[in-house]
């Protein structure tokens, strides 16, 4: 019942942030809460971590984007407001994705490597290396950097079979939706 409750929470958070309403925020923030519990309980331990991190990056963009929103204000006055006019997404440097992106491969080492000696974590290689690729996908979402959709897609597709793998249907399921989630927001936040 808990997994289920933390997939329909955390489907809903990604909708509605691939909609850029400020509501997929504190959704996501509650299936984090849920989500760490259920991965615990499947000795997926750097994933249970992940979800502690998550709660921070999450209060983090849920803060930027309300800065943002408030400091914008509505853009276009000839027309209703839509969540895009307030929070168009943004391009991403080529040097800062390549410096950003050598941190959390970096840190997803050494996460793997925490696992493989630490822990009995049946995949610490799948398992530190998705939650550090997951969080910069996190942190380019928080950013509103369209290309981050496009990474989660990527992530989602692995984090599926690892899913599969450790006996969690639901969530396997759920991920196998997030993967065509990551392509929609991809397509809607050119918009």
């Amino acid at each position: 019942m808990t997994e289920l409750i933390a997939a329909l929470l955390s489907a809903s958070g990604v909708w509605l942030t691939a909609q850029r309403l400020m509501m997929g925020w504190p959704i996501s923030l509650l299936a984090t809460l849920f989500y760490g519990t259920v991965f615990f309980q499947a000795h997926l331990y750097a994933d249970t971590v992940l979800q502690g991190v998550f709660s921070i990056a999450i209060l983090y963009g849920w803060a930027l984007w309300a800065r943002e929103k408030q400091a914008g204000g509505n853009l276009r006055q000839d027309r209703p407001s839509s969540p895009a006019d307030d929070l168009p997404a943004r391009p991403l440097a080529f040097n800062r994705a390549m410096l950003e992106t050598g941190f959390f491969l970096i840190l997803s080492i050494l996460w793997i490597l925490a696992l493989q000696r630490w822990s009995d974590d049946p995949t610490p290689l799948l398992d530190g290396g998705l939650s550090g690729a997951s969080l910069l996908a996190q942190l380019w979402t928080a950013r509103r950097h369209r290309v981050s959709w496009l990474l989660w897609s990527g992530i989602d597709v692995i984090y599926t079979g690892l899913f599969i793998n450790r006996s969690l249907t639901i969530t396997a399921l759920l991920y196998a939706g997030y993967t065509g989630l990551g392509l929609y927001g991809y397509w809607k936040w050119k918009r």
